[in-house]
């Protein structure tokens, strides 16, 4: 996609629900990279979807519907970098 829209999801998880909440993130297309970390957030997840529109279909019919996920923030990407 020329023109997609890239966002990282931030999702803090109910204790115990990690491996579902994965297993859950790991069938949705749009998910790129899936990553558990420490801290205030518990998974990551990198997203490409063709819209600002397409992204709030995810989070909202799909993402927040998984079981186990207690509250997520999403950083839109303004400018991908490589090094």
């Amino acid at each position: 996609m020329a023109n997609e829209i890239k966002a990282y999801i931030l999702m803090a998880v109910e204790i115990g629900k990690t491996d579902l909440v994965v297993a859950e993130l790991r069938k949705i297309d749009a998910a790129i990279r899936v990553a558990v970390t420490t801290g205030e957030y518990d998974i990551v997840v990198l997203v490409e979807v063709p819209s600002l529109e397409a992204l709030y279909d995810l989070t909202v019919d799909h993402i927040h519907k998984i079981p186990g996920i207690a509250d997520t923030t999403t950083a839109v990407v303004e400018k991908m970098i490589s090094v």
